[in-house]
């Protein structure tokens, strides 16, 4: 019986659904039924962000991203490191959306 499998190159921990753009973009994160906060993005992709956040969330926790312009996006933590916070659209994000919150961004 074979495998048929993919390598990852990626380091152990780094294992990505899609590549992911650098930005610096402020945006509004909140909790359910909690008023929203403003974090920075640092990187976004059609599957996730990360963000700067003086919020301690734990993994798992549901919250709703808003960026400018666009409605709020259902998220997930998946991680939280001091101040930063990676997590992971329910949804993904549709690719030409994405290009088009970092076109925003370079302008």
């Amino acid at each position: 019986m074979g495998l048929i499998g993919e390598l990852s190159t990626q380091p152990y921990g780094e294992i990505r659904k899609a590549a992911r753009k650098e930005i610096v973009l402020g945006a509004g994160l909140r909790q359910r039924g909690a008023t929203a906060i403003t974090v920075q993005i640092l990187d976004l992709s059609t599957h996730g962000f990360r963000a700067a956040t003086h919020l301690e969330l734990p993994e798992g926790t549901d919250v709703w991203l808003k960026l400018p312009g666009l409605e709020t996006w259902h998220s997930r933590v998946v991680w939280m490191r001091g101040h930063l916070l990676g997590c992971e659209f329910v949804r993904p994000l549709h690719p030409a959306v994405l290009d088009m919150m970092v076109g925003k961004i370079a302008r």
